[in-house]
């Protein structure tokens, strides 16, 4: 029978409650088409019980981050567009990348794939999109607003704007905001003219790091590729001089924060002499290193102060070497570092030989807001716990995930997202889930053949309740009752058989 949709009803613990289905419409009953799930599972090349990488089949690097509306926002350089282009082999030219990915998460543990940003499809005078910066504002039209920064190779800086933190994005300057032949720069220009750092601070003024590289005749030391300039109160132009941020050993990787009413400028160090480091900082930081400096007034050269390195390279973490950008990020009461490396291309082992294909991992900071100082941190396979438990009975978008084994994603005409490439024995996993007092059906949104079965705490685990369809080329929401009615927290594995889209999912209690 189709089961009519109504309000979910509040759960109590002492019984399960009825809360019907939220799909608007009414939902097709599953039945017997005879499709099972093959006996053997795809590999994921994440581990279920682990938080990093943040993405199991996404390359996505240089990150930077923004809250919006209690979720938080995290951005990339799109690496899977090169390794997509070369079908998993050679290395990273970074050449190709002319979009930026972006996943959002309100738990820390489960992610929801955004899809990707055309940027050089919005800013059509650029030719690549890297090391992207974001920051909102609310500003007079009651709105927030995104800004979002990109590096066009290491050419110049161009950015983007819109009132969502996913789009639609557009390009409002029509050219680069910085740029080498502008002036405060043509006399005097950085060696790769990329990298944004952006930061609003407690008076709602923007400021932009950028710059990197070292010329034949500059200092490895210091070599004055750094620059710090403030932002319009349009957030698209430059309004004040550009100044030279006095880093030591500064390479690339810029971003800004504003912590304790200090300006905080985060940056990946070079790969030159350390022996001429001054004694008097201590201990100089390691090759490829992230580290920070601290200002009172940023256009002030003389205010920055170097605060020391904060991250080492990835092998000093047991992962392979490789290039190196971090974002610090507020979420909650707790500070969390974001990084890269190139974990989940280590984890795919001989199932591909390419290099240089980049992966985000979060882990826990300490930081002294107080004196704006930045503890050292790690990076770890472990990553940070969930902050909160996912609700079984709200529509989920299947593309919200902590981990997938063999999973790809779809964008129709109207952009909607879907998974897809969904073959027999594929999975994801969404970690805590709360059944609360208890389920008894699941519904899920496809468009296709085949069966989704619900299985608890581990993938192979006997299914508690499954649903089969042939919906042809129609998206529809199929339903169907459990085995058993389940209860309280589970890692929930959906596992896959047939051939189909999937868009979303929800669990019920109903009663008939």
């Amino acid at each position: 029978m189709a089961i009519t949709v109504s309000t979910a009803a509040a759960l109590c613990s002492c019984k399960a409650s009825p809360s019907d289905f939220t799909f608007e419409g009414q939902l097709v009953p599953s039945q017997d088409y005879g499709y099972k799930v093959g006996d053997t599972l795809t590999e994921a090349f994440k581990a279920p019980d682990e938080n990093n990488p943040v993405s199991s089949d996404i390359f996505f690097a240089d990150p930077t981050s923004v809250e919006y509306d209690g979720r938080l926002y995290i951005y990339g350089t799109n690496d899977s567009q090169e390794f997509d282009k070369k079908t998993g082999f050679g290395s990273n030219s970074y050449g190709g990348i002319n979009t930026l990915a972006c996943y959002s998460t309100d738990d820390m543990s489960n992610f929801r794939y955004e899809g990707t940003i055309p940027v050089c499809e919005i800013a059509t005078w650029a030719g690549c999109s890297w090391a992207p910066s974001i920051v909102s504002r609310e500003e007079s039209d009651g709105k927030t607003h995104f800004y979002l920064y990109f590096a066009n190779s290491g050419a110049n800086i161009g950015v983007l704007t819109s009132t969502s933190p996913t789009g639609p994005w557009s390009d409002p300057v029509g050219g680069p905001l910085v740029y080498n032949e502008m002036e405060g720069l043509k006399d005097d220009p950085v060696v790769w003219c990329f990298d944004p750092g952006v930061c609003i601070d407690d008076n709602g003024v923007g400021w932009i790091a950028f710059g990197g590289g070292k010329g034949e005749h500059q200092s490895g030391l210091m070599t004055g590729n750094c620059r710090i300039a403030r932002l319009g109160k349009d957030m698209i132009s430059i309004d004040s001089e550009i100044v030279k941020v006095p880093t030591y050993f500064h390479f690339e990787a810029n971003e800004l924060n504003f912590i304790g009413g200090k300006y905080v400028l985060t940056y990946c160090s070079n790969y030159e002499d350390r022996s001429v480091f001054p004694v008097t900082l201590g201990a100089a930081p390691q090759t490829c290193s992230m580290c920070y400096m601290v200002a009172d007034d940023p256009l002030d050269a003389d205010s920055w102060k170097w605060g020391g390195e904060y991250l080492t390279n990835p092998n000093q973490h047991g992962y392979p070497f490789s290039n190196n950008h971090s974002h610090l990020q507020k979420y909650g009461d707790k500070y969390y570092l974001l990084y890269q490396n190139v974990s989940l291309l280590e984890n795919m082992g001989k199932l591909s030989t390419a290099d240089g294909f980049r992966s985000i991992g979060i882990d826990l900071c300490e930081v002294d807001e107080a004196n704006a100082v930045i503890s050292p941190s790690k990076m770890s396979d472990a990553g940070v716990e969930q902050i909160k438990d996912h609700s079984a009975f709200e529509i989920t978008e299947a593309e919200t995930v902590h981990t997938t084994a063999g999973l790809k994603y779809y964008t129709d005409e109207e952009g909607s997202l879907f998974v897809t490439s969904i073959s027999d024995g594929d999975w994801l996993e969404v970690t805590n889930v709360d059944f609360g007092s208890g389920a008894n059906s699941f519904a899920a949104r496809v468009r296709g053949r085949g069966i989704i079965e619900i299985r608890l705490d581990k993938p192979d685990a006997k299914p508690v309740g499954s649903i089969q369809f042939e919906t042809g080329d129609e998206v529809l929401a199929i339903s169907g009752a459990l085995d058993k009615t389940v209860s309280g927290t589970h890692d929930l594995y959906l596992v896959f058989g047939g051939s189909f889209v999937f868009d979303k999912w929800q669990f019920a209690y109903t009663e008939e």
